[in-house]
């Protein structure tokens, strides 16, 4: 196109482009929605308003490596474990004993009120509509040494985000993969190059983890997942909703690590504090 015609073409887009952000300001303003934990009106171009999500309770004192709410106290824990990133991290009691298979973990939430809510409905009361609002509650804060460990160049070709899978049955009685859709939505929000795969599978049928307590968790989780060799020299983010006990990401690790993954590290939405309760 000649440069009058293209000028022509690029005002004509943008302000096709002003017009539609102007309706839909008039549109919020004539009609503003109504927030869903609150019920509130407000005029966010979101599903909650800003002050539900102001009230969301912050996992802001937390165990570098599993996530696990931690006294602001806490004392600091030098890691040796990587001299390329050797640094002074809070480690939970458990991380220091018996240190798990992912490198860290990303849970910027606790699993109470208002988020407890939120999961509650796009879980249980089947609203997959409500899954980009939770990716990008999840992604906001992302801790800048995870982001660095994943982004690093090493022999690993890319990303994988892996859903940590749940058993079939549930997922038919939800009526989605919630794990599947949240970690695609990560990746279509994500800022760095990822690709979602199926790489993890459950071996058979498991009580729901919800209705166990600590000890029959980490009992329960024992070779419950099987990991595709094709993870073998990735680095892999392990996504799922909630870490309770954080034995099922523990296990999900565990497979991953065997089947010769690079690296591993976990998001989830929201880790619920000890002491560990039924949610």
């Amino acid at each position: 196109l000649e440069p009058r015609a293209r000028y022509g073409r690029w005002r004509t887009m943008n302000n096709v482009g002003t017009i539609y952000r102007d309706m839909m300001q008039a549109i919020r303003w004539l009609a503003p929605a109504s927030c869903l934990l609150c019920r509130c009106q407000h005029n966010r171009a979101c599903t909650i308003c800003i002050d539900c999500e102001a009230a969301f309770s912050r996992n802001q004192h937390a165990c570098h490596r599993c996530a696990l709410p931690l006294e602001p106290t806490h004392a600091p824990v030098v890691n040796r474990s990587d001299l390329a990133y050797l640094s002074v991290q809070r480690l939970c009691p458990p991380c220091i004993k018996n240190p798990p298979h992912f490198f860290g973990a990303h849970a910027p939430y606790l699993m109470r009120t208002g988020m407890r809510d939120l999961i509650h409905l796009w879980k249980f009361q089947n609203r997959p509509q409500l899954t980009g609002l939770l990716a990008e509650l999840l992604l906001s804060g992302l801790r800048t040494d995870l982001t660095e460990r994943l982004t690093t160049p090493t022999s690993a070709a890319h990303t994988v985000v892996i859903p940590i899978p749940t058993q079939w049955r549930r997922q038919v009685r939800r009526g989605f993969d919630h794990t599947w859709l949240l970690a695609n939505a990560i990746r279509s929000q994500w800022i760095q190059p990822a690709v979602v795969r199926p790489w993890l599978k459950n071996r058979r049928y498991r009580p729901a983890q919800h209705r166990l307590n600590k000890k029959n968790r980490l009992a329960d989780t024992q070779d419950r997942f099987v990991a595709h060799p094709s993870i073998a020299d990735q680095k892999v983010v392990l996504i799922d909703d909630v870490m309770t006990t954080g034995a099922t990401a523990r296990a999900a690790a565990r497979a991953c690590a065997e089947a010769g993954a690079h690296s591993v590290a976990v998001w989830c939405l929201a880790r619920t504090p000890a002491p560990f309760g039924v949610e």
